[in-house]
């Protein structure tokens, strides 16, 4: 009985660290963007294969739609609140915080959560302060620090620094940015400075909502949007049209000379443009012409790197578009048929200037296989049409666990190729430690590197029938869903006669214990299409 009575009273922040002092324990440790983790995620996170990055969850929401509308539960925490307001104590508190933890989407309906403020009679504004200033700096659980930052974001903050302090350290941690940012602006008449100097601590989606929102009201703050702001660690292509336009990019590129760190952050807004989606992309850009005509021009008069070829074999690609409804847009923002043919030109002369080979080659043979100079290496390599396959195979052989070496080496036409790199995998790959029977985990993270390097071979097995049958046998084994998946897949593509009994079997018995209802459909369906 006494034990019962405990675990009823006891209090959910009991016992563990605040996420606020956690935060400024990381910031003490280093500078500058933090890292993901926080101490709540086991609990967070618990009973989910896959983890988003920090703000991943909102930054979807906000970008995608996502959530619902839960009326009833948004009603019952504004109840809450005006109980914990009008008889503030540990037990209403309690009531609030556990149903904010207990109800992990509830924060996605913020806004109609505030309105509901706004509008509720009961709640009293004065406690409702004290509580929310208590949430963000005591909490232990995201959800409950972010509530109470936004509602932090209802009060007038410009006389308290030390609120302005709490909301700004929290809002250095990807997972509170947007909260933080909108706290900032409702709660601080000089939100915009406060905002840029956020922006410059924050990577991923923090990053994000801060430059969609910042206001370029001042040259410090375009210079920085065309030298900074675009790259991020969430793809460049969300923040490129905002850093081009409020940075005034095209306006930038009419200088006589360009000091490298604009030319470099200028390629990397230009090549997401590019690349395209999720956001705006190069057609959605009003300058486009003018920005690529002067980038161009820049580039004609500078030593450039891979990255900067890359830009160009895409900028390339853009100009030789054929589809006139394209181009009839395009000559409708500024572009003409002289700029363009200029444009191409310009393009043509640096892509084929001589020692892009030799560059490409030396880059390839000094990389270990991994990191961006690497892939702009191979990328550019592959445009242009040069064979590094065996160059590729001998950096695998250095490291055999890296998936994108797979991946990039798949991509060869030859069988025998394929043969030889399948022969090395399956003299390479710890097999049999992948293959441990079917479960629910996706792969990602640590301690799934072979799982990743079997799926980048097992995607493209289907056109090379009768090879790499261990391979398949072992995805077909491997608790990596994906695994399981990308094997059945190459088996629809091959005759029954040359799967053999192994594999006969082995798919028979995944059949019965299947435990993922996509993949055991897709197993069905092969079983009726090959008979068996």
């Amino acid at each position: 009985m006494m034990q019962w009575f405990k675990r009823k009273n006891e209090l959910p922040w009991e016992g563990r660290p605040s996420i606020y002092a956690y935060i400024c324990d990381k910031i003490r440790e280093q500078d500058g963007p933090l890292e993901g983790d926080l101490p709540d995620d086991e609990e967070f996170w618990a009973g989910d294969k896959m983890r988003l990055v920090a703000g991943g969850m909102d930054g979807i929401i906000a970008h995608h739609g996502a959530g619902s509308d839960p009326d009833k539960d948004i009603q019952e925490l504004l109840n809450l609140l005006v109980q914990q307001t009008q008889s503030p104590s540990d037990q209403t508190r309690k009531a609030t915080y556990e149903k904010l933890i207990q109800d992990q989407l509830l924060i996605s309906n913020i806004d109609t959560i505030l309105r509901g403020i706004r509008e509720t009679s009961g709640i009293k504004p004065g406690p409702l302060y004290y509580e929310a200033k208590w949430f963000a700096e005591h909490g232990a659980h995201r959800n409950v620090v972010k509530f109470g930052i936004a509602l932090l974001g209802l009060f007038d903050s410009q006389s308290a620094e030390a609120v302005q302090e709490l909301i700004f350290t929290l809002g250095r941690h990807d997972e509170f940015t947007l909260y933080a940012v909108v706290a900032i602006q409702n709660g601080l008449e000089n939100s915009n400075d406060t905002l840029f100097k956020l922006a410059q601590k924050v990577d991923g989606w923090g990053k994000i909502h801060i430059v969609e929102r910042l206001e370029p009201n001042s040259q410090k703050i375009k210079d920085w949007l065309l030298r900074d702001g675009c790259q991020n660690r969430i793809m460049d292509e969300y923040l490129a049209w905002t850093c081009a336009m409020n940075g005034e990019l095209h306006a930038a590129l009419t200088a006589q000379e360009l000091d490298q760190e604009l030319f470099e952050g200028a390629t990397d807004i230009l090549q997401a443009l590019l690349n395209g989606g999720p956001a705006e992309e190069m057609d959605d850009y009003e300058y486009a012409s003018a920005a690529i005509t002067a980038y161009l021009r820049h580039a004609a008069q500078r030593e450039l790197s891979l990255k900067h070829l890359l830009t160009l074999i895409d900028l390339k690609d853009y100009l030789e578009e054929e589809d006139p409804d394209r181009w009839e847009h395009r000559m409708e923002t500024g572009w003409t048929a002289e700029l363009r043919q200029d444009g191409l030109a310009v393009c043509v002369k640096l892509i084929s200037l001589p020692d892009w080979t030799g560059k490409i080659l030396h880059t390839l043979k000094q990389s270990d296989g991994t990191g961006a100079e690497h892939y702009y290496a191979v990328t550019c390599a592959r445009r242009l049409g040069m064979d590094i396959w065996e160059l590729l195979f001998d950096r695998l052989s250095r490291n055999p666990l890296e998936a994108s070496l797979y991946q990039e080496l798949m991509k060869s036409q030859e069988r025998e190729r394929i043969g030889k790199l399948v022969q090395f995998a399956e003299a390479h790959l710890p097999l049999q430690e992948i293959a441990t029977g079917p479960a629910d985990e996706t792969g990602f993270g640590p301690g799934f590197e072979s799982h990743r390097c079997l799926v980048s071979i097992l995607q493209s097995l289907g056109a090379y029938e009768g090879l790499g049958k261990k391979l398949i046998f072992t995805g077909l084994n491997s608790p990596v869903m994906n695994n399981r998946n990308m094997a059945v897949k190459a088996l629809e593509s091959w005759e029954l006669a040359v799967w053999g009994d192994g594999i006969t079997n082995a798919l028979a018995e995944l059949s019965a214990k299947e435990p993922n209802e996509t993949v055991k459909e897709s197993i069905r369906q092969l079983k009726e299409a090959k008979g068996i």
